[in-house]
């Protein structure tokens, strides 16, 4: 029986969460933030001042900063240093704002898919598509 740990873990469970720092999991997630955050950045350029497509952009804006968050948690986390940059509690507010933000986004999506569908809207001119916004 293994002893229980942060948040009811188990000990094995602690032991192969501490080996997978440096191992391709961990990589894969660096990549994937890494990529949310290019991808959101450059999205926010293309949509916003390529095609005027506020709404769209400023969503690729905000994705990226959050993938950018993921990607200095996993960063730091990858180092060792997670305890000395956050706090337990700190940790509960970055939760609790991003589980806002999922809800929150969640629900605009909903809404701009609603009104483009309802209203007819086709997906051109970029400009003016809330489904290219819904996306995002």
């Amino acid at each position: 029986m293994g002893t229980i740990g942060v948040a009811g873990l188990s000990g094995c469970v602690i032991g192969v969460m501490a080996d997978s720092r440096s191992g391709w999991h961990m990589w894969l997630r660096l990549v994937t933030a890494g990529l949310g955050v290019f991808m959101g950045s450059m999205v926010f350029f293309v949509f916003t001042f390529g095609y005027g497509n506020i709404a769209a952009g400023s969503w690729a804006l905000i994705s990226a900063m959050f993938a950018g968050l993921v990607l200095h948690l996993h960063i730091v986390h990858r180092m060792h240093r997670l305890e000395l940059w956050y706090s337990a509690q700190r940790l509960v507010v970055l939760r609790g704002i991003s589980l806002g933000g999922l809800a929150v986004s969640t629900i605009v999506s909903i809404y701009y898919a609603y009104l483009a569908v309802s209203t007819h809207q086709p997906v051109y001119p970029i400009r003016d598509s809330l489904m290219i916004a819904a996306v995002w």
